[in-house]
């Protein structure tokens, strides 16, 4: 569980891409300053969610934790926008998987193919993930995750090994969080920790899930800290001019630091690991959207067959299928028409799964709130009201910042990519209707069943 977070993040790419463009266009060093700052939000947001997730079990976190607070119509609507961010992050996170891997092999191998195929090739490992289950998906992206570790360690270890006094705490200091681009820094960090869910959606997978749900919450919560706030501050420390370098070129930070530090062979060792760490938040994103596909069925908010499991594996297996379907008809048309996915698939793909992200958040924590008024909420008390509260309103000034600078979060003047966010409106009330006629919706956990 911990390491499904932790893969639908991809560390290394959110050092390379999120994280590195905050640090040329947003606060500069201040940005460490930040990743403490949302880090905390996140664990006042998990206050409201883990007390939602004592009571409440289902494959479809966001959906049932909403419904459980704020009713049927509110639950339908969070379950609609899920479903498309979650779908939509998968199709992009398999594109850029192979965009990276043709990437890499054509600069380091001299073999130069279409990068659709490698796209493919992602797709059925990623299907086939999805079919054997959670358990055998997760060891891989273990292996993907533990990875991205060290290759960050090794870098960090080599910079401090040469210049200690690098490390300066300047990006903690109030003048520096305050300066530069605050917005664009609030919402590149905060995109970092896309995935937030991942764990509560495995809870009817496991035994106790209630404690597993929260232990696997808070440990990827300070995980990702961690590894964002000493990579970061690597990355700082390893220029004298960070912000001017990620300026010039943000995607060229990460590489820069490891070919000046490690040595010319790193350059492919960073290709190659960037396109793993892509596949890895591909298997996450492709398990939650597959899981939510088999929580709505079941509830008759989508068509029941994707509530169907394996005989013998019990994995919802038509869930799979039925998401690798919609991957493939997101990614078919941009093949045909031969489009650059880093300039077309995720520009839109970014600011349509950011929104969502922060909708669904800010609607769980003011679920967690009025259920916790109402006494239906286990074990929360007027502490959890008022974290998830600040949760909320801190979420919510962090939606706005998204819109207002829309263009610049998705990095395209496209009137066609600020159009997405329409998708989000109409899956919304979509799903409000859908549930409006379901008044009751079968096979979840209720508050007077501890899971």
């Amino acid at each position: 569980m911990v390491f499904m977070v932790v893969a639908a993040t991809a560390p290394l790419t959110a050092m390379s891409s999120n994280l590195s463009l905050s640090l040329g266009f947003g606060a500069g060093e201040g940005t460490l300053g930040w990743i403490v700052l949302i880090g905390v939000l996140l664990v006042f947001f998990s206050a409201g969610y883990l007390a939602l997730a004592r009571s409440v079990v289902s494959a479809g976190a966001y959906h049932v934790y909403v419904r459980y607070g704020l009713g049927p119509a509110a639950g339908g609507a969070a379950a609609f926008v899920a479903t498309i961010a979650y779908n939509l992050a998968s199709a992009g996170m398999i594109t850029a998987a192979g965009y990276f891997t043709d990437l890499t092999l054509t600069t380091y191998v001299g073999i130069d193919l279409h990068w659709a195929l490698y796209s493919v090739a992602a797709l059925m490992l990623v299907w086939l993930l999805g079919f054997f289950g959670a358990g055998f998906a997760s060891k891989v992206t273990t292996v993907i995750s533990l990875l991205q570790f060290v290759l960050l360690a090794i870098l960090a270890v080599a910079v401090f090994g040469r210049d200690p006094g690098s490390f300066a705490t300047d990006g903690f200091t109030p003048g520096s969080v305050t300066s530069g681009g605050v917005a664009l820094t609030v919402v590149f960090v905060l995109l970092s920790f896309a995935g937030y869910e991942a764990a509560a959606t495995y809870g009817e997978e496991c035994k106790a899930p209630g404690k597993k749900i929260k232990y696997a919450t808070y440990l990827a919560l300070g995980t990702l800290v961690a590894v964002f706030l000493v990579s970061t501050w690597t990355l700082s420390a390893a220029y004298d001019d960070v912000q001017g370098v990620a300026a010039l070129d943000p995607g060229a930070v990460l590489s820069g630091a490891a070919d000046e530090y490690l040595g010319s062979y790193a350059g492919g060792l960073i290709g190659t690991t960037v396109a793993l760490s892509f596949l890895a938040a591909a298997v996450a994103f492709h398990n939650m959207a597959a899981r939510y596909g088999f929580a709505l069925g079941r509830a008759g908010l989508l068509p029941r067959a994707l509530a169907r499991t394996h005989p013998v594996r019990a994995t919802p297996h038509v869930a799979v299928g039925a998401q690798v379907a919609v991957d493939v008809l997101v990614i078919v048309p941009f093949v045909l028409i031969d489009a650059d996915p880093l300039t077309t698939v995720f520009p839109a793909i970014s600011g349509v799964t950011s929104l969502s992200l922060v909708f669904l958040m800010v609607s769980c924590s003011l679920s967690a709130v009025v259920a916790s008024v109402r006494g239906t909420l286990t074990g929360a008390g007027l502490l959890t009201r008022t974290l998830s509260s600040v949760a909320g309103i801190g979420l919510l000034a962090a939606g706005t910042l998204i819109v207002v600078n829309y263009e610049q979060v998705t990095g395209s003047a496209s009137p066609a990519v600020a159009a997405m966010p329409a998708l989000i409106v109409l899956g919304a009330l979509a799903g409000a209707v859908a549930a409006r006629r379901r008044s009751a919706e079968p096979g979840t956990i209720e508050s007077g069943q501890q899971p």
